[in-house]
């Protein structure tokens, strides 16, 4: 009886042993165990006949989305951490020849369901030389949003310079769903 004690004690500390070694903390288990999935929303095309290039702030662009996170993510269904965007870029299509030098700087809100805007993008100063914006996206969780449509739409400080009209525009972004068992 003794000696089966004594192999229960012993193997009692060896595993806790191995687990204080090899599991050092939950944040690290945490750390090892969450994961993100990247998801294209789809590409938004438009163009812009007419504007009035006043040197104002302009809707450019809105577009209702409509993302079904839960089919995404499949039976992670109550593991989502976080969502967030990780790429937002605006750009003209055609015609080939056209820069945004019309445009000083430019911004993306995200309306919700309930009607409130936030901001989740900007430009900083737009390379006139450039056919395209890569924004810097603000971090911001909006996990909550995207459960239901939501409408993302594109603001531009206009300088008075007129494009080329017709001008095709697109719309590109993405969002990065993070999964964590914890």
């Amino acid at each position: 009886m003794n000696s089966k004690s004594l192999r229960i004690s012993l193997l009692f500390l060896l595993t806790a042993g191995v687990s204080i070694f090899f599991l050092p903390s939950c944040a690290k288990l945490k750390e090892a165990t969450t994961f993100t999935v990247k998801y294209d929303l789809p590409d938004m095309s438009y163009k812009i006949d007419s504007l009035s290039f006043l040197k104002t702030e302009r809707e450019l662009y809105s577009f209702s989305y409509s993302v079904n996170i839960d089919s995404i993510i499949g039976t992670r269904n109550g593991l989502v951490e976080r969502v967030s965007f990780y790429k937002m870029r605006f750009s003209v299509v055609s015609p080939l020849s056209a820069k945004l030098n019309w445009l000083s700087s430019a911004r993306i809100t995200l309306t919700r369901d309930d009607g409130t805007p936030v901001e989740i993008a900007t430009s900083g100063t737009i390379n006139a030389a450039e056919n395209f914006i890569d924004f810097k996206v603000n971090d911001f969780d909006i996990a909550s949003a995207v459960r239901k449509p939501f409408i993302l739409t594109v603001y531009g400080n206009l300088n008075g310079t007129i494009p080329d009209l017709p001008t095709k525009m697109l719309m590109e972004s993405g969002i990065e769903i993070t999964v964590s068992p914890f």
